[in-house]
């Protein structure tokens, strides 16, 4: 039977006026599958921000305060806004992706929904996946997707809890769906661009839940089809500014070789993730020649000993190597750093800012250690269970590990400043 869905993806930078970029892939891939089956799909993204305000990480701590005053006010604007559009749209059901960080506001969404008269209210995303309890103990949630819900989303117009297999081929999933978007064309042009050539990561870092959710398996896209797509987005939104979204687009050699021969004659600049060691001096002048603009890496640590608690499986040299390799080729890049992982202290800190001083990234985002569901920190019993703290205590600012908060302070302090001092940081903020 075919049903009206409103997809949503909850709110969390916006009411803290964050700039919020890009779009929700994975809801858009979930629409393109639902589409191609007969239903009719909306896509709701409630955090897109284009105008907000880019605040470096001090500030953001500051306003996060009122993202926690606003949760439970009905009359804030973005909650008026949202059920808005549930008026209007009418569905028979109501999607929500939920994240650890977004667990509360999805729920509020669900409460919203279930007050306007939705038939059925579905959970999934990454939180949900690894706790489903935490959504199922609502009043306003009928049933749980877990895992990849592209195949098995139907299952849950019935079923409470839905277990998906991980899909095998995903080179047979329809495309996201972008003309599904509410406000299509409030969306800048670029920002139509993620696009996702893979799913998995071959890394099992302690930090991330990735394996949790994709597995170690990376399931590759055909080029061509991924070409294919994006001549499709340039073509119907003049997007030419495109980011692969993969966690280690670099992972093949050969297959990075026909993607950027297959580009480069388009004129379309790209961005992609990768590590430090999946790149090479060859690859790289194949990148540059072939449009990329922007390429973000996972350091994380100056400090091999972190690096080792991470099980980052990379090296200080291969950092240094790969930095230089990237300068040379005048590439700007992102590095990824955390800082409080269980085991760190100050000292090793210090040694991420001489790294940083040494290999000059053209930004650096900085985050502060949590333990999120299906990590291998996590599973290790390390620290707080970041997800039950987000959701039960309504906090971020508790710091686990061993680096006193001050030393935490100084080196956001420092990653602010020298953000602030990088010419090339305006290039990929954002991106």
């Amino acid at each position: 039977m075919r049903k009206k869905i409103l997809l949503i993806d909850p709110p969390f930078q916006k009411f803290m006026n964050f700039s919020k970029n890009g779009i929700p892939i994975g809801l858009l891939s979930l629409a393109g599958e639902l589409k191609r089956k007969g239903h009719s799909v909306e896509v709701l993204d409630s955090d897109y921000n284009p105008n907000g305000i880019p605040y470096p990480f001090m500030a953001k701590i500051e306003h996060y305060d009122e993202y926690l005053n606003n949760l439970h006010n009905g009359n804030h604007p973005i909650w008026s806004s949202i059920a808005s559009h549930i008026e209007e749209s009418k569905p028979d059901v109501v999607g929500i992706s939920m994240i650890s960080t977004k667990l509360r506001s999805g729920l509020k969404i669900a409460q919203i929904a279930k007050s306007l008269g939705v038939e059925r209210v579905i959970a999934g995303g990454p939180h949900v996946t690894i706790y489903p309890e935490d959504a199922l103990q609502s009043n306003y949630v009928d049933s749980v997707v877990q895992g990849e819900g592209e195949a098995v989303f139907e299952r849950a117009l019935t079923e409470k809890v839905v277990k998906a297999d991980r899909i095998r081929d995903i080179k047979y999933l329809a495309w996201p769906a972008r003309e599904t978007l509410i406000g299509l064309k409030d969306y800048q042009p670029n920002d139509l661009g993620f696009v996702m050539t893979a799913r998995g990561c071959s890394g099992s870092c302690n930090f991330c839940c990735s394996e949790s959710l994709w597995g170690k398996i990376v399931r590759k896209r055909d080029i061509d089809d991924v070409i294919r797509e994006m001549d499709s987005i340039h073509n119907t939104y003049g997007t030419n500014q495109f980011y692969l979204v993969d966690d280690t687009f670099t992972l093949e050699k050969k297959r990075v070789g026909e993607f950027c021969k297959k580009i480069s004659d388009r004129g379309y600049k790209w961005g992609c993730l990768t590590r430090v060691d999946k790149l090479d001096e060859n690859m790289l002048e194949k990148m540059a020649c072939s449009g990329c603009s922007m390429i973000k890496v996972g350091i994380e640590s100056g400090s091999q000993n972190v690096l080792d608690l991470m099980n980052k499986r990379i090296t200080i040299s291969q950092i240094e190597y790969a930095a230089k390799l990237i300068n040379k080729h005048s590439i700007p890049w992102l590095a990824y750093i955390m800082v409080g992982v269980p085991g760190e202290i100050s000292a090793d800190v210090d040694k991420t800012m001489e790294l940083i001083n040494n290999v000059r990234p053209s930004y650096i985002s900085t985050s502060i250690y949590t333990p999120y569901p299906g990590t291998g920190f996590s599973k290790q019993g390390n620290g707080i269970d970041f997800a039950r703290e987000e959701a039960n205590h309504h906090s971020m600012k508790v710091l686990a590990g061993n680096v006193p908060r001050e030393k935490i302070i100084e080196f956001m302090k420092f990653a602010d400043r020298y953000n602030a001092n990088s010419k090339a940081a305006h290039k990929i903020y954002n991106c």
